[in-house]
């Protein structure tokens, strides 16, 4: 699908007007654009997003309660460490 280069990029330019305006000036520019991506996120990840949330809500209809937030926060930590021990 193809995007509007020029109206996208006004748009961004919006948003950081909005951004500084309120006072968010302590963004770097990556973490400006990082914000903006997961506000506007591409069409194919929007799509693939929805997927999974379908996928996880039909699990969840057939039974499957998943993992505690805990043990999965755990998990992550241990990657976390892992890599930067690495």
């Amino acid at each position: 699908m193809a995007t509007d280069i020029p109206h996208d990029l006004q748009e961004f330019h919006s948003f950081l007007g909005e951004t500084l305006a309120s006072g968010r000036g302590d963004l770097s520019p990556e973490e400006a654009l990082d914000e903006w991506r997961i506000l506007h996120p591409a069409p194919a990840e929007l799509a693939e997003s929805v997927a999974a949330v379908r996928r996880a809500l039909r699990d969840m209809q057939s039974g499957d309660r998943g993992r505690p937030a805990d043990a999965v926060l755990s998990d992550i930590r241990q990657r976390l460490l892992r890599a930067s021990q690495s």
